[in-house]
């Protein structure tokens, strides 16, 4: 029988260590190695989602500025004596030069500015841009001016129209009328009016700042005109997502001289008069289409007496003011870069120039 020297099995022992150590630095190495490269990718991403955030930025002011270049051709041109010289021509029809706001890449369509789908395809390429815009202009003259409610001329045809708003939603949507049909919407509009109001009384009696001191964190009603219309969600009963998004896309807190006949949507119309109904506003909107809108409020009031034959007292008690034109739009600028999008929000007045001319830019939020 042969023997191992006295030595052999130390090493063994140390010839195994030595193997666990190396399989373990291995190991570690490995290990090292791919968080090394996961956290590389993951920098690597972080910052290319960086970068396509402040492109995707720089597009959305992009597509402002080039908004505020159309309004401004639109102030021009509605200025020009000559263009009022021209047989037919009115005012309402130059609208047309901001409603389709802007969209990059340009569509294919058959009334496309730059042409085919071919020709499209080539100006994308040449212009280098990378990502999508899309702007939308609005008129806020076709919205109701919250900020009015504190004139009490003005407020009891704001009440109205804002009351026809919630009833013309109960009469439309079943599921609403059965959440709200209890709901006394006028002492909801009473609230904003003493939110906007100087004085520390309810309209209907109390002190307005009692519900607010009873929340978890309490404020004190605002009293003065309202800055923005998110301002809306702080007033009592607007913390209601679905009241407070019922009214957000028909008013606004910035001076108009009153709804703007040309560019109120359908549901605004109605909010004009109890007496237009949903046949009577498709009327109205076909005539807008026909003749490109009306000249003065005047010559909508008679449209409604004379062709809608309604009474002689139309639009009297109380009157709605009027209008059929503006200088206050609000833009929204939406751009995409490689899954990366940037919003901005502005509102600009065409009665305020800037030092270059541009009209002035109000309001200004980056989303």
């Amino acid at each position: 029988m042969r023997f191992l020297p006295k030595f052999w099995p130390k090493f063994l022992n140390e010839k195994g260590v030595a193997l666990i150590l190396v399989i373990s630095s291995i190991s570690m190495l490995a290990i090292m190695m791919v968080e090394f490269t996961f956290n590389s990718q993951v920098n690597l991403r972080i910052a290319k989602n960086f970068q396509n955030a402040l492109k995707a930025q720089a597009l959305a002011k992009s597509g402002i500025y080039f908004s505020l270049l159309e309004l401004k051709v639109y102030k021009s041109l509605k200025e020009n004596p000559m263009v009022r010289q021209i047989p037919g021509f009115q005012e309402s029809m130059l609208d047309q030069i901001w409603q389709f706001g802007f969209i990059y890449p340009p569509l294919a369509t058959k009334k496309a500015t730059f042409g085919k789908e071919k020709a499209l395809e080539e100006f994308t390429q040449k212009s280098k841009i990378e990502g999508k815009i899309h702007v939308t202009i609005q008129d806020e003259g076709s919205k109701i001016n919250l900020n009015d409610l504190e004139n009490i001329q003005y407020r009891a045809s704001l009440i109205q129209q804002l009351d026809s708003i919630f009833e013309h939603k109960k009469s439309t949507d079943e599921e609403f009328l059965q959440k709200y049909k209890d709901l006394q919407f006028t002492d909801l509009i009473n609230n904003i009016v003493d939110w906007i109001d100087k004085d520390t009384g309810r309209v209907g009696g109390g002190d307005e700042d009692s519900a607010y001191s009873r929340l978890p964190t309490p404020y004190r009603s605002k009293n003065a005109p309202m800055d923005t219309v998110s301002e809306l969600g702080l007033i009592e009963g607007f913390s209601d997502d679905t009241i407070f998004n019922l009214l957000l896309p028909y008013v606004t807190v910035y001076p108009t001289e009153g709804v703007n006949v040309n560019t109120a949507d359908i549901i605004m119309l109605l909010t004009i008069s109890p007496e237009l109904t949903a046949e009577d506003v498709q009327k109205i909107n076909e005539h807008r289409q026909k003749t490109g809108g009306f000249k003065t409020p005047q010559e909508f009031e008679e449209f409604c007496k004379n062709t809608l034959l309604k009474s002689a007292d139309f639009n009297k008690n109380p009157k709605v003011r009027l209008t059929t034109s503006t200088n206050v739009f609000s833009l929204e600028s939406k751009a995409e870069v490689g899954g990366a999008m940037q919003t901005i929000r502005a509102v600009v007045n065409l009665s305020k120039l800037s030092s270059d001319g541009s009209p002035q830019i109000t309001y200004w939020n980056l989303n």
